[in-house]
């Protein structure tokens, strides 16, 4: 198994855990990584905080995330990561820097207006299957996170991506964007410090707005909305414990609170790692084993600088000696979820509910 601590995405947002908290039990070399990622983002932040540009600028920084329309005007005003961006028309070339991003970008109809995407950790055969042919279709500009050179390459207008893409080991830095007059949306979920569901409708509604798709918007809102209140109004709370597994053969690298947080409960389940304050920390096998989960979620995102294939890390949680009397490895009890299914986007209640049939099993 590879060594833990190299999908971007995950790096992401322990890295801004991190700079909220200052803790990690990782490696060294990690903790110098994923700091730096942490006070290159924030720079960022602080460096672009309240300006305000226009359709042919850029944008980016802050937790909060709102919309409007200039009254007598067909303009666009989005406030997103720190920064009011004003969108005078539509953008017309757009890069999503993962196949998530690209994949509400099609939901809307706006697969013309792609110009290329990066694949991250993933393949648009994790997307949804009514999305997959027209995914498949999109120019790959790379295999995995573009360089900046790169993604000028494409001549964007609009790039659509999480937080990472904004520090040291993502893309460039939030003033590069700037420099270029490449204006961006960041994904809310990514950077929020407790995300939220409303955080993926709220993206939703700001592209909705910013591409003139608001009917489209909110329709697919409308849809995710129904499987949201459909679990909560069927789902029954039970004491089943859950532990999520991303990665690690040092530590555990799970998930505190944040959406994946947000997803279990809504399952019916506990997460045993709840009381901690971010989306992703690294704790002890052995406090693994104290809280003894019943059901292990394993992160699957087999493509790219993974952490090892599913199997592999199944199998390493088997014979990890720390963990050979947890409940959940015991009785075999583990459930697999898409990395795609536990980000902010289309298919958190597919993790969701998938889940909630392991817990159910358990429950009765």
């Amino acid at each position: 198994m590879k060594t833990n601590l190299k999908n971007a995405g995950i790096i992401s947002l322990l890295a801004i855990s991190l700079a909220v908290s200052g803790c990690s039990t990782g490696k060294q070399d990690d903790k110098e990584a994923v700091t730096s990622v942490a006070a290159s983002t924030v720079q960022s932040q602080q460096s672009s905080k309240s300006q305000t540009v226009t359709a042919s600028q850029n944008s980016s920084g802050n937790p909060q995330s709102s919309v409007s329309k200039e009254d007598k005007t067909d303009s666009v005003v989005i406030d997103n990561f720190g920064v009011t961006t004003t969108y005078d028309k539509a953008p017309e070339r757009v890069v999503p820097l993962s196949y998530d991003a690209a994949q509400i970008l099609v939901a809307l109809g706006l697969e013309d207006k792609i110009v290329g995407v990066a694949t991250a950790e993933g393949s648009y055969k994790d997307c949804l299957p009514e999305y997959q042919e027209k995914l498949s279709k999109l120019k790959v500009i790379v295999e995995g996170t573009p360089t900046f050179e790169v993604l000028l390459s494409e001549k964007p207008n609009f790039v659509y991506a999480t937080v990472y893409t904004f520090g040291k080991y993502g893309v460039a830095p939030v003033e590069d964007f700037q420099k270029e007059n490449i204006n961006f949306y960041c994904i809310n979920g990514t950077f929020s410090k407790e995300a939220k569901f409303s955080n993926i409708y709220k993206d939703i509604e700001d592209l909705g707005k910013i591409f003139r798709k608001e009917d489209e918007a909110a329709k697919l809102i409308d849809s995710l909305k129904s499987r949201e209140e459909a679990l909560r109004a069927n789902v029954k709370q039970t004491d089943v414990k859950v532990m999520a597994f991303d990665s690690g053969d040092k530590a555990v690298l799970t998930s505190g609170k944040g959406i994946e947080d947000e997803m279990i409960k809504l399952a019916g389940g506990n997460n045993i790692f709840g009381d901690l304050d971010n989306a992703f920390e690294e704790v002890s096998f052995e406090e693994a084993a104290k809280r003894n989960p019943d059901i292990i979620i394993i992160h699957s995102y087999d493509v790219g600088d993974t952490n090892g294939t599913t199997e592999e890390k199944i199998e390493s949680l088997k014979k990890n000696p720390a963990l050979e009397n947890v409940t959940a490895i015991k009785n075999d009890n583990f459930v697999v979820v898409k990395l795609v299914e536990v980000f902010p986007g289309l298919q958190i209640f597919d993790a969701a509910e998938r889940l909630n049939k392991k817990i159910t099993e358990l429950a009765k």
